[in-house]
C-alpha cells in the first residue's frame, strides 16, 4: 500500500493542501517550522486511511473552527493487496494512476490499481469514508473492518493501550490471528487471584516470543524475558493481561520505550506491508535509539511507506535527502516541497540541519556575527518579556553561522527556494560577493550589512570615542585574560612600546598617537589577535556594545543593530535597510 496524492481541505490549520508523493517515496520526513500543520498532515491520513470507527471530531477541527466548510481528506492509494483488488471487495471501483501522479477513471495500460479513499466531515461532525471515482458516480462508503485493509498504523501517546490484550489493541488483533484469542482474554477476564504467571499457553508464549525480538530489533531496550501477565492498574473490564519484561510491566517504562514497544507490535499485528504513522519521531528517545529507528524503518521492507515529522537535527542528519519534505503554510495555504538535490542544500541538510526547523533564518558571516546576534536577541528577549511579547524563539528564528562572506548568499537562495524567511548580517569589507547578495536581495533575502569597508570589529572600533576606545579595551583584557597580552597585541600592530596603559584619552593627549591611529591600531589588534573570532567572544562583544551605546560617535552601529532587530521580531523596516544593501545592488 503507497499513498500517490493527498488533498486536505478545511482541517484544523490547513485551509487547502494538495501534495503529489513520487512513487518511489518510501521514506517521507516532513520537516519545517512549528505549528505549521506538519502533525495535521499524519493526523489527516491517519483519520482517512486508519480503522477508528468513531474518531473524536469537534468544531475545532475545522478550519478557523469554520463549520460550514466541510472538511475533505482525500487520499489516492496504490500497490493494494490482493483482497483489495478484488471484485467482491474494492475491485470494481479501482481507478488508475500513471508514475507521474494523474489519476485516470479506471486502470488502463501504464497505470498503476488505484482506489481514492474519502473522508468527509460536515457540520454535523459525522464522519463518512467513501471510495470516489473521478466522474462523481457509484461512490461507495467503507466501513472501519474494510479500511483495516489499507493497514495503516499510528503511534501517538496512546501506545499504552497496545501493550495489553484487549479487543481493539494490536495485541488483541496478533492473539486472533494466532488462534489464541480464547484462552489470552478468558485469562485476562479472570479474577485478579488468578496467577497468571503460573499459566503456560503455547500460543502465548509463542506470540511473546515474536514480541521481544522486534523489541529488541527496533532498539527498544534489552529485553530477555518478555511476557504476560496481570496488569492491576485497569478494572477487569478493561482486559487484565498486559506485556511484561520479567516482572516489570512495559506501561511502567519510559516515553521512548513504550512507543517503539507500540510500533513493534503494530507492526506484527500489520495485515502485509503497512503505512506507518509517526509523529515526532524523536519524542522520548535518545539521539543513538533514534539513530537506530531511522536506520530501522529505512531498512525495514515490511513497511511499505513511512510518514514522519520531527524536530531533531538528529534526524534530518540521518534521514536521507531525498526523503525530506519541508512543510510551509501561508494563511491555511500549505505547500509540501521535497528538498532539491543541489549541492548547497545537500551541504545545509548536513553541516547546519536546525536551518530547517524553523522559520525565519538568519545567516551570519560567521562565529563573531552569530554571537553578537545571540547576545542581542537575549537582551531584547528580556525587554519584550516584559512588554508581554513574543520572543525570537517563539517567532521561529534560527541564526546559522555562514562560515564565510561568500557563503551567506549561496546559503540564502537556497533556502529561499524552500520557503524559509532569510536574512543575511554580514561585514562590508569583500566587493567580490556583492553580485551573489544582490541576487539574493532579488529572490527576496534582508540583507544587513556593515558600512562599506568594514567587518565587524572595525565598524564598532571606528564609530567608538576615546573613552569608549579604553572601555573596549577593557573589554580585550577580559577576552585575552591579561592586560599585558593586551599590550603585547597593540605593540605588534604599531602602538610604541613606551605606552604601558590602555588608557587612550592619555595616549592622544600625551600625543604619542592621534585618535585615528589609536582606531587603527585596535582595529589591528583586535583582527591579527582574532579576538572574537568565537561564539562566546562574539557574544561577549555583543553584550559590550548593547551597554556601552553612549560611547559611540555615530549612529551606525545603533542603526544596524535596529535592522538586526526589525527582520528578527518582523517589525516594520526589516528588508535591507542598511547602507551595504545599497552597495550590493
Amino acid at each position: 500500500m503507497k499513498i500517490r496524492r493527498i488533498q486536505i481541505s478545511n482541517f484544523r490549520g490547513i485551509k487547502e493542501l494538495q501534495w503529489l508523493i513520487p512513487k518511489d517515496s518510501g521514506l517521507v520526513c516532513l520537516i519545517g517550522p512549528g505549528d505549521c500543520g506538519k502533525s495535521s498532515i499524519l493526523e489527516a491520513i491517519y483519520l482517512a486511511l486508519g480503522d477508528r470507527w468513531n474518531p473524536s471530531i469537534a468544531d475545532t477541527d475545522f478550519f478557523r473552527s469554520d463549520v460550514a466548510s466541510p472538511i475533505v481528506i482525500r487520499c489516492v492509494v496504490s500497490d493494494l493487496s490482493k483482497k483489495l483488488l478484488m471484485e467482491s471487495s474494492m475491485g470494481l471501483w479501482l481507478s488508475g494512476i500513471d508514475d507521474d501522479g494523474k489519476i485516470y477513471q479506471d486502470p488502463i495500460e501504464g497505470t498503476d490499481p488505484a482506489l481514492i479513499v474519502q473522508l468527509r466531515i460536515d457540520d454535523s461532525l459525522e464522519p463518512t469514508w467513501t471510495i470516489e471515482r473521478l466522474d462523481g458516480e457509484n461512490n461507495m462508503t467503507i466501513s472501519s473492518l474494510l479500511r483495516r485493509e489499507f493497514a495503516t498504523l499510528k503511534v501517538d501517546d496512546r501506545t499504552d493501550v497496545h501493550l495489553r490484550w484487549s479487543r481493539n489493541s494490536a495485541l488483541g488483533r496478533i492473539s486472533s490471528e494466532e488462534n489464541s484469542t480464547g484462552n489470552a482474554m478468558a485469562i485476562a477476564s479472570r479474577a485478579a487471584k488468578e496467577a497468571i504467571a503460573s499459566y503456560n499457553d503455547e500460543g502465548l508464549n509463542t506470540l511473546t516470543s515474536h514480541v521481544q525480538e522486534k523489541l529488541n530489533e527496533v532498539g527498544c531496550g534489552a529485553f530477555c524475558s518478555v511476557r504476560a501477565g496481570l496488569d492491576t492498574s485497569l478494572s477487569s473490564t478493561g482486559g487484565n493481561l498486559a506485556l511484561y519484561e520479567s516482572n516489570v510491566p512495559l506501561t511502567n517504562y519510559g516515553l521512548g520505550s513504550k512507543k517503539l514497544a507500540g510500533l513493534a507490535i503494530q507492526q506484527l499485528a500489520a495485515l502485509g506491508k503497512s503505512i506507518l504513522i509517526l509523529d515526532e519521531i524523536e519524542q522520548g528517545l535518545e539521539p543513538h535509539r533514534l539513530v537506530q529507528l531511522i536506520r530501522y524503518i529505512q531498512s525495514d521492507i515490511t513497511y511499505s511507506q513511512v510518514f514522519i515529522t520531527t524536530h531533531s537535527p538528529v534526524a534530518v542528519e540521518q534521514v536521507s535527502t531525498d526523503n525530506l519534505a519541508v512543510v510551509q503554510n501561508v494563511d491555511g495555504k500549505m505547500t509540501v516541497n521535497f528538498l532539491p538535490q543541489d549541492t548547497k542544500t545537500l551541504q545545509l541538510r548536513r553541516t547546519r540541519p536546525s536551518s530547517f526547523l524553523g522559520r525565519r533564518v538568519i545567516i551570519t558571516e560567521g562565529k563573531t556575527e552569530e554571537g553578537f546576534l545571540i547576545a542581542l536577541i537575549c537582551r531584547e528577549d528580556k525587554q519584550r518579556l516584559l512588554k508581554g511579547q513574543a520572543v525570537a524563539a517563539g517567532l521561529g528564528v534560527i541564526i546559522q553561522d555562514g562560515e564565510g562572506g561568500s557563503e551567506v548568499p549561496l546559503r540564502a537562495m537556497a533556502m529561499l527556494k524552500l520557503g524559509y524567511i532569510v536574512g543575511m548580517f554580514l561585514d562590508n569589507d569583500d566587493r567580490t560577493v556583492d553580485q551573489n547578495i544582490a541576487d539574493a536581495i532579488k529572490q527576496g533575502a534582508a540583507v544587513i550589512r556593515w558600512n562599506v569597508g568594514n567587518n565587524t570589529e572595525k565598524q564598532i572600533i571606528s564609530s567608538l570615542s576615546a573613552s569608549g576606545l579604553s572601555s573596549y579595551l577593557d573589554l580585550g583584557t577580559d577576552i585575552r585574560n591579561t592586560q599585558q597580552t593586551v599590550l603585547n597585541d597593540l605593540w605588534s600592530a604599531g602602538l610604541p612600546d613606551s605606552i604601558k596603559s590602555l588608557d587612550v584619552p592619555y595616549w592622544i593627549k600625551a600625543g604619542i598617537v592621534t585618535e585615528e591611529d589609536a582606531r587603527q591600531i585596535i582595529i589591528t589588534a583586535t583582527i591579527n589577535a582574532k579576538w572574537f573570532k568565537l561564539v562566546d567572544n562574539g557574544k561577549l562583544l555583543g553584550l559590550w556594545v548593547l551597554d556601552n551605546l553612549t560611547s559611540f560617535i555615530d549612529s551606525s552601529v545603533q542603526d544596524t543593530i535596529a535592522s538586526l532587530k526589525s527582520f528578527i521580531y518582523q517589525e516594520s523596516g526589516a528588508q535591507n535597510t542598511s547602507e551595504g544593501a545599497q552597495d550590493a545592488g
